[in-house]
């Protein structure tokens, strides 16, 4: 009784720098709410939709790819509906495009391709490409957007160039390996420099067919939904081809080649008629006030915005602009909807503006800052919104006053403040459940979410004391990289730990990652799980090559198989005298998204997974190459190969995943044949001396290392080689090896390369 009664007073006394700390945090409550709108949640842009009366907005946050578009209702400002977005770190494309009164918002989703998301101006969101595009890069690359439509170039998985575009809500894709389109089958499609930038009267692409021929295609589609092509004459320079290119598609889409509106680039900088087809600059576009320094904006097929200063030298003027009708000769002022920008925004390339044939609305979409607005020429209304306008749509009822639920929210900002009010509140508390409960359900926790996540390996990145300390040890937080489905991730985990651990950056640890929430654990013990096997992938066929250049002797590569129906990636260095061909086949593993050779070439029948042992390497030395394919850089690893008492020196390439720390220290796992690991260990207990290369022949690769039967001389007597060469290194007759002999067998390993 009289320990209770202590335990009693001593918890009281708890109370006391709880009460003060409390005093402290109603003050930061109160500056909190003063300055409410730093904590609100940020867009990365705001798009005003069914002529101004609801707005998207997409918030520049992404979470396990995906990022959140909100739909709003513009004149209350109610939250009608949340979508998620596929998308890359990267988040949203830069071309957007107005259609219907709705916008499609383009993102990059690494699985499914590009991702076309039309938000209708009902507020319904349908994505129209449904997994069938690819564009080159997860930049604006690929994606253009020209008078209304939405303009898209790029490859299929089956590396078939093609055309798309979006107009009128409504998507069409044309390949071109079509025979009734171009004369021979086309290799690459790439955008003609400034055509979708006014420059030529209609966009086009260049595309490179296999019988080295260039043949011009128009970006746009005709009523037949075909693009319009010209071939270059074999005399005809660049330039007078697509100059007589844009001629040709400018008469078939209907458009006045002499007759275009350009910005003219000498001083005072007006908007002029060009003569496209005698390269000669005509009248000033007559606006009914002088347009200075002036920008021409592209709407559609009729109209143009020109827009620019009052004065000639832009810092003493104001903005002002005129929607021009190409068809009619009329103009109408929108300088009501420009006064809402600076000149430094209207030059701004992430400002754009928009409109549909035969509609009173005229966007603007700026997205930089970001902000959105709507102006109805016919009634001369303008609505207009910001991005902090639209973010503070977001703050929940009771939560912009001083109320329960905005004091909720203050307390799930953390910061130390709040933990050590909440610590000091809690103490009389846990001072009793620790005793009992919480080593109990802190396991069961633990457990618990270790069986829902996926068990992986990673490394510590950075690590840090949070300040609180659970019975005197400090509660630390770790920051883990890791890879996952072929991308680098990195998760925070918070754990309790000795100041005996012996716990530092860069160490390999394994984690449980939860990839629906994003949230991981530390495994250990018991816990660790058996990791799955590797995904045989039988028989795929060699279908196509790329090369991304030298490195040392040889050549990096990026392989495309294919089996059963998909591609599968895997980049190589092809070492001089051996070479990869399109056709041949290849047994390939799959782990977790990422594939590798199993074996290639000839050896395939023979390399059988019963005839592998896996042995642990601890990496004793790193050199990185300037080579990155699919965010992988080429890396040399030196590993010391260990079995029980056993231990040996391998070299061995790899493309790690960019930004993985891999230094001297980290233990991988390395596989090999066990003949090959019985024969190198006899070896390396040998004779070792320099030898020279006699011949080399190749069966095919192990994983990504080719297989060679090699010949060399050494004081007179030739030995025979038979392993896996170093791809980065090389091995051509007449190089220079060090090598590990028998004299009885004649057989022999290398240790050392000429080449490195």
């Amino acid at each position: 009784m009289k320990k209770i009664k202590s335990a009693i007073i001593a918890n009281l006394v708890f109370f006391i720098p709880a009460i003060i700390l409390s005093t402290f945090v109603w003050k930061d409550y109160s500056g909190y709410m003063t300055n409410i709108d730093d904590h609100l949640p940020s867009m990365s842009g705001i798009f005003m939709i069914d002529e101004g009366k609801r707005v998207v907005g997409v918030s520049d946050e992404n979470d396990g790819g995906y990022t959140t578009a909100y739909l709003f209702d513009a004149t209350n400002g109610i939250l009608l509906k949340e979508v998620k977005l596929r998308t890359n770190i990267h988040g949203e494309l830069g071309a957007v495009s107005y259609q219907q009164n709705g916008v499609i918002l383009p993102t990059y989703d690494d699985s499914l391709g590009l991702q076309l998301n039309y938000f209708t101006r009902s507020g319904e969101m349908e994505e129209l490409a449904q997994g069938k595009l690819r564009i080159p890069a997860f930049l604006s690359s690929g994606t253009y957007e020209w008078r209304g439509r939405l303009i898209i170039s790029g490859e299929t998985a089956e590396s078939v160039p093609y055309i798309a575009q979006v107009k009128a809500g409504q998507l069409e894709t044309k390949l071109l390996d079509s025979p009734s389109l171009l004369p021979a089958r086309p290799v690459h499609v790439m955008e003609v420099h400034g055509s979708f930038e006014n420059d030529k009267a209609v966009p086009m692409f260049e595309i490179d067919l296999k019988d080295d021929r260039t043949a011009l295609a128009s970006g746009i589609f005709d009523k037949a939904n075909l693009p319009s092509v010209v071939i270059k004459n074999e005399e005809e320079g660049s330039f007078a081809a697509q100059d007589r290119a844009a001629a040709e598609f400018a008469k078939q889409f209907g458009i006045n080649n002499s007759k275009l509106i350009r910005e003219d680039s000498n001083y005072p900088g007006t908007a002029k008629f060009y003569d496209a087809n005698e390269n000669q600059w005509g009248a000033e576009v007559p606006t009914p006030q002088p347009v200075y320094q002036a920008r021409v904006f592209l709407l559609n097929d009729q109209e143009v915005m020109i827009a620019g200063s009052t004065t000639e030298d832009e810092m003493n003027g104001t903005l002002l602009g005129y929607l021009y009708n190409e068809k009619t000769g009329k103009f109408s002022d929108v300088t009501s909807l420009l006064e809402q920008l600076t000149y430094e925004d209207l030059t701004n390339e992430d400002t754009s503006f928009f409109k549909e044939p035969e509609s009173n609305i005229l966007y603007l979409a700026e997205r930089e800052s970001p902000a959105s607005g709507a102006f109805d020429l016919e009634a001369r209304e303008l609505r207009f919104l910001k991005g902090e306008h639209v973010e503070g749509w977001l703050v929940g009822s009771g939560e912009d006053v001083k109320s329960l639920q905005s004091f909720w929210s203050y307390v799930k900002e953390g910061g130390p403040l709040i933990l050590n009010w909440v610590i000091w509140l809690l103490i009389p508390i846990l001072s009793i459940l620790a005793l009992v409960l919480l080593p109990m359900i802190s396991m069961r926790s633990n457990a618990r979410k270790i069986s829902q996540g996926q068990q992986l390996p990673g490394t510590i990145s950075r690590m840090e004391e949070t300040g609180t300390y659970i019975n005197e040890l400090p509660l630390v937080r770790f920051t883990v990289r890791f890879e996952d489905e072929g991308q680098m991730k990195e998760v925070t985990i918070k754990k309790v730990i000795s100041y005996l651990n012996d716990i530092k950056i860069g160490d390999s640890v394994l984690i449980s990652y939860n990839r629906k929430k994003h949230k991981a654990v530390f495994v250990t013990g018991d816990n660790v799980q058996e990791q799955p096997s590797p995904d045989l992938i039988k028989d795929a066929e060699l279908s196509r090559i790329e090369a991304l250049g030298a490195v040392n002797r040889g050549h990096a590569l990026q392989l495309h198989f294919k089996a059963e129906g998909r591609d599968y990636a895997v980049p190589v260095v092809q070492p001089p005298g051996f070479e990869y061909r399109v056709g041949e086949r290849a047994n390939l593993v799959q782990i977790q998204g990422i594939t590798r050779i199993h074996s290639y070439g000839k050896i395939n029948a023979g390399f059988a997974e019963s005839e592998q042992i896996t042995l642990e390497g601890e990496v004793i030395a790193t050199e990185e190459y300037p080579v990155t394919i699919g965010n992988r850089q080429l890396m040399i690893l030196e590993v010391m190969v260990s079995e029980g008492n056993v231990s040996f020196r391998k070299v061995n390439s790899l493309f790690v995943p960019k930004g993985l720390p891999v230094k001297a220290g980290v233990v991988i796992p390395v596989t090999m044949r066990k003949d090959d690991f019985k024969k190198e260990f006899a070896l390396q207990k040998g004779k070792q001396g320099a030898a020279k290369v006699v011949s080399v022949q190749f069966f095919g690769t192990l994983g990504e290392r080719p297989l060679a039967e090699i010949t060399v001389e050494r004081a007179g007597i030739a030995y025979r080689i038979n392993q896996t060469i170093e791809p980065v290194y090389g091995v051509e007759p007449g190089d220079e090896l060090w090598i590990a002999y028998d004299e009885v067998t004649r057989d022999a390993i290398i240790i050392n390369y000429e080449s490195k």
